[in-house]
């Protein structure tokens, strides 16, 4: 059995930030943290592997923080949420960038493709690292994100006309 209360002080700090970062809000950011945590306790998983751990504790607080920016009211155009979603920030206003097109874009993709997204374009991840998050093959992430970039050209071009 997982012992939460060891995996909270390892890996809430972490998982914080990263939900800071995909947020852009500290106190949303603490909500989705422990919020993660809460739904660790729940699952109550057998498995202490700490690979497994990670990867499931990353997914988890992944998925929260998107159904948060999903929630969220668009603040950009289309246009604008496309061009910005083309590329892999360099910085934290670029990351502010896309953070804020995966918003937008999360309305009109499914799910594992906005956290394949996210965990690409936003925070960095190889496709390899993306595979063991995922627990899906890199075959399948790399399929992903083609399809991604095949979207966000249609919406780009839908929204153009």
């Amino acid at each position: 059995m997982v012992d939460v209360e060891a995996a909270y002080r390892r890996y809430f700090p972490l998982i914080r930030e990263k939900c800071r970062r995909m947020l852009s809000d500290l106190a949303e950011a603490d909500d989705a943290a422990q919020e993660t945590f809460v739904r660790l306790w729940r699952a109550r998983l057998r498995d202490s592997d700490p690979r497994r751990l990670t990867a499931w504790i990353y997914r988890t607080s992944t998925r929260i923080a998107i159904d948060r920016l999903r929630k969220r009211a668009a603040r950009m155009s289309m246009d604008e949420a496309l061009d910005r979603l083309a590329f892999i920030p360099s910085g934290p206003d670029e990351a502010l960038a896309v953070r804020r097109a995966l918003e937008l874009v999360s309305r009109t993709l499914p799910a594992t493709e906005v956290e394949i997204a996210v965990l690409h374009r936003l925070d960095g991840l190889t496709q390899a690292e993306i595979a063991d998050v995922a627990e899906i093959s890199a075959r399948t992430v790399r399929r992903f994100l083609e399809r991604l970039d095949k979207r966000v050209e249609k919406l780009r071009k839908e929204n153009a006309l």
